[in-house]
């Protein structure tokens, strides 16, 4: 037992034995009475103090031996691959969060989104592609466009069309008839039904040879023309091997001399293999890659 304990424990004694006489010789027996009472209190107020004062002293040695252990493997943890990647982890995640607030926040710059949208970036449009997208919108101002899927992406196109003046033509794909049925939901929930087009269009075979993944009707393709901006987002990657291949050789002879094609998702495979095979379809286009959240490719011809 520390001095400081042994005094403290001498004290509370003298008080304890102490106060009982002095309120006795007070008031007599009711007096003595009053002081045991309050010896009992001091006594009890002392013990839990005691005891909280022990369960504290005790976390803190745990702290303490924590704190030093850390210290002393401090060097090896540096060097532990494994630290290194948790760390480097940790400023991924945490960088890739300050960019979405930032993408999301220059999304509702460029467009006035008044009511809901299907959350983005899971199996939608990620936001950083909706201003990619918007951006292209605006600056190159194009007679048509098209998108392989629809959804958040229609909305923010005939948004953005509204927004900033510009006469163009909006259709999007989609095999889905009920999805088509809620996206068009949503184009009227914003009021813009009159600036896009959701056209059902059933997966089946195509007019490609060789290529036996399901695509997008072609009937609904018959009378689309100038296309100046394309998204491909669409069909769904579970659809089978290159599923989003068609769009260029099928919409090629109807793009306009001036577009821009482009393309979700690259960062899986598949799609990163359907973008290298249209360098021979689109030999008069430039391909650069975007470093978005589920990577992407532009292709351009200007």
């Amino acid at each position: 037992m520390s001095a400081r304990v042994r005094l403290a424990a001498a004290v509370l004694a003298v008080v304890v034995v102490a106060v009982p006489i002095v309120f006795g010789l007070v008031d007599g027996t009711a007096g003595t009475l009053v002081g045991l009472a309050f010896s009992g209190l001091a006594i009890l107020v002392a013990g839990c103090a005691y005891a909280v004062l022990g369960l504290v002293t005790r976390r803190l040695d745990r702290l303490e031996r924590r704190l030093r252990k850390a210290r002393s493997g401090k060097q090896s943890r540096r060097e532990s691959p494994r630290g290194a990647t948790a760390a480097d982890q940790l400023r991924r995640e945490r960088d890739q969060i300050a960019k979405r607030v930032q993408d999301l926040a220059t999304l509702f710059e460029m467009v006035p989104i008044r009511a809901g949208l299907p959350a983005l970036g899971l199996w939608t449009a990620s936001a950083d592609l909706l201003v990619e997208l918007v951006g292209r919108l605006v600056e190159e101002r194009p007679a048509t466009v098209v998108e392989g899927g629809s959804g958040a992406s229609t909305v923010v196109l005939a948004l953005a069309a509204r927004e900033h003046g510009i006469t163009t033509r909006i259709v999007a794909l989609e095999h889905d008839a009920a999805w088509a049925e809620t996206t068009r939901a949503l184009l009227a929930r914003h009021g813009v039904s009159d600036y896009a087009e959701v056209r059902v269009a059933p997966l089946g075979p195509t007019s490609l040879e060789g290529h036996h993944t399901p695509w997008y009707d072609e009937a609904a393709l018959a009378d689309l023309s100038d296309i100046g901006l394309v998204l491909v987002d669409g069909p769904p990657e579970g659809t089978g091997p290159s599923a989003r291949y068609p769009m260029a050789p099928l919409l090629r002879d109807r793009l306009a001399p001036r577009c821009t094609i482009l393309v979700d998702d690259t960062d899986r495979p598949g799609d990163a293999d359907v973008v290298a095979r249209w360098r021979s379809v689109l030999p008069d286009f430039e391909f650069d890659t975007l470093h978005l959240d589920k990577g992407a490719t532009v292709v351009t011809r200007s």
